[in-house]
């Protein structure tokens, strides 16, 4: 008996939500003119309008935050992948106008040493930079009149000489290397002091050993080819010097010289075609 009698209220509830149902959908539509009847089924159908446009309005809410948030993802790597973009053109332009920076130096350099020596450019197309030996290689050889022994320098200073030339690139010595030795003479007093040569390290120092105790040398002189050695052309400047250090008998120091050319940054170079040895200048 109870069973039959919730039955019964389920089948009346039931019945009744379906009657309200079609009248919230027939009461949606804005007329004019209701009846008194229709007025009281709007009243009471109201809630229940109420309920499903928040549910409804829920539902679109919950799709379109989905929407919203995939459009946003793309937004945001489109972004990223142009602000990359911009981050690699800026990168290149940087490139760009370092290299007219050099190369505008090194034209300049070129036009006003031109009485003086005959400049050939030659970019460098390979290194080989560790303690045993310091070498570059160009893409100038034989064919474009390059010769053993030839000095390479740029508007810093001097660079090295060529030690050996095929038809189409050449290998240069170093200042740094080891086996590298240079004539030099102090810039200001003019006075010959000896031989630079490379201590074969990374660091790129050079130096000058076994000078007598009473050598007019100081740190801050500027130092410049000699001319003397028969390999390089005098006043080529290549370095300033940075310490003096005595040895332990007084007898004799040692001068350490920093390069005005930064070996770890050549690219483009010149190839001095009418020098070798010679007189100072």
């Amino acid at each position: 008996m109870f069973k039959k009698k919730w039955l019964r209220n389920l089948l009346v509830a039931a019945v009744l939500l379906i009657v309200f149902l079609a009248l919230a959908v027939n009461t949606v539509q804005p007329r004019e003119n209701l009846t008194v009847l229709e007025k009281g089924l709007r009243i009471a159908a109201s809630p229940f309008q109420y309920g499903f446009k928040a549910i409804d309005d829920g539902v679109s809410g919950f799709f379109s935050y989905f929407t919203e948030k995939e459009a946003l993802q793309q937004e945001n790597d489109a972004l990223k992948k142009e602000v990359s973009q911009l981050h690699s053109q800026l990168a290149q332009m940087d490139e760009i106008s370092m290299e007219n920076i050099r190369l505008k130096e090194l034209l300049s350099y070129k036009t006003e040493m031109a009485g003086q020596y005959n400049l050939q450019l030659a970019e460098i197309i390979a290194e080989n930079n560790n303690n045993l030996q310091h070498t570059i290689t160009l893409n100038k050889g034989s064919n474009d009149g390059i010769a053993t022994g030839m000095t390479v320098l740029n508007h810093s200073g001097l660079i090295g000489r060529i030690t050996a030339v095929l038809p189409e690139s050449s290998e240069v010595m170093l200042l740094p290397d080891r086996e590298s030795a240079v004539g030099a003479r102090v810039w200001n007093t003019r006075e010959v002091i000896g031989v630079v040569e490379g201590d074969g390290t990374d660091s790129s120092n050079l130096q000058m050993i076994h000078l007598p105790h009473d050598a007019d040398l100081y740190v801050g002189d500027d130092i410049v080819t000699s001319g003397l050695d028969d390999v390089f052309p005098g006043g080529i400047p290549f370095g300033e010097v940075t310490a003096i250090e005595y040895s332990t008998n007084g007898l004799t120091k040692t001068a350490y010289i920093k390069p005005y050319v930064n070996f770890s940054r050549l690219e483009e170079v010149f190839i001095l075609m009418n020098g070798g040895g010679g007189a100072s200048n």
